[in-house]
């Protein structure tokens, strides 16, 4: 089923009337009751599309027109639960990767695939240009880029999440909403600063999304190189190399680094695997190598986030 979604608009009233679709109902499962919505006094607004499974393929296009007004901050904050095969053994560690920000600018369009099986939660910022204009006297978007990514730290969802549960308390709900906000502008405006820009055009970024797919595996240190990432994005190895930084922050290997740091984090707060358990899964040498990778990372060491069951 195919669905276009105005990001100039009112999310929940377009979602009303889409929903009023009796195909719609039988493909998404969605009801008006698992979107929430609340708005801000000084316009910004927080969605909140409960977990749902879908039951036929969905797809969804998401236009932001080049005069719109507005700038959407787009966060996966659930994952898909089905199993996924790592290697030789089923694993389900897609949940526990850190899951994709996704900045949308005026005058993008985005298009998301939704398979049959596919089980999502969303959360949502909509954010005047107003807003913007007035905190980030700079540009601090890279000009001409359409598109921001960043990953979606485990604090920060935390904190989306407590934003969620307090929809109703609108005061420390706003609070938290504007930290989230200034979080992700800061790491957006200092990656920026800190690489030459390259323009990157909708193909490009389709593109850099799909190569990351093939880093996104914690438990595999069989990552594929430069040149064959390269190759999976359609470019130069310089240029992929310098698209990559660009667009996430940081070069492929860090960007694995990264994976396997928030996963190995997310293990221990669930208390699923000890550090040590962590260490083997891993594949380090010996867990002082797994301790020091994780101290370095995270400023603490594994044992104090671990949360016995």
């Amino acid at each position: 089923m195919k669905i276009t979604l105005d990001l100039e608009q009112d999310f929940k009233e377009q979602f009303r009337n889409i929903i009023g679709s009796e195909a719609f109902d039988r493909a998404s499962g969605y009801s008006m009751d698992k979107i929430k919505k609340v708005q801000f006094p000084d316009q910004t607004e927080l969605y909140y599309f409960a977990p749902v499974e879908h039951r036929i393929p969905v797809f969804m296009t998401s236009i932001n027109a080049k005069e719109s007004e507005w700038y959407v901050i787009h966060m996966n904050i659930g994952g898909d639960i089905h199993l996924k095969r790592t290697e030789k053994h089923p694993s389900d560690y897609h949940r526990f990767v850190p899951s994709g920000v996704l900045l949308y600018c005026p005058g993008i369009v985005v298009k998301t695939n939704f398979p049959e099986g596919h089980r999502s939660e969303l959360a949502t910022i909509r954010i005047p240009k107003c807003f913007i204009d007035t905190y980030y006297e700079d540009s601090f978007i890279q000009n001409g880029q359409l598109l921001v990514y960043e990953d979606l730290e485990y604090d920060i969802k935390k904190r989306i999440r407590v934003a969620i549960k307090g929809m109703d308390n609108k005061l420390k709900c706003h609070a938290i909403v504007m930290e989230v906000i200034e979080h992700l502008f800061h790491k957006i405006k200092s990656n920026a600063s800190q690489s030459k820009v390259i323009a990157l055009h909708n193909d490009d970024i389709h593109n850099l999304l799909t190569a990351s797919g093939f880093l996104k595996n914690p438990l595999s240190n069989n990552i594929p190189s430069i040149g064959e990432l390269a190759k999976i994005a359609k470019m130069s190895p310089s240029k992929f190399k310098a698209s990559f930084k660009q667009f996430f922050g940081r070069p492929p290997h860090q960007y694995h680094f990264t994976i396997k740091m928030e996963y190995a984090r997310n293990e221990l707060k669930k208390g699923r695997k000890t550090p040590v358990e962590l260490s083997h899964e891993l594949e380090y040498s010996h867990p002082s190598n797994f301790t020091s990778a994780y101290k370095n990372y995270f400023n603490v060491v594994p044992s104090s986030d671990f949360v016995k069951g």
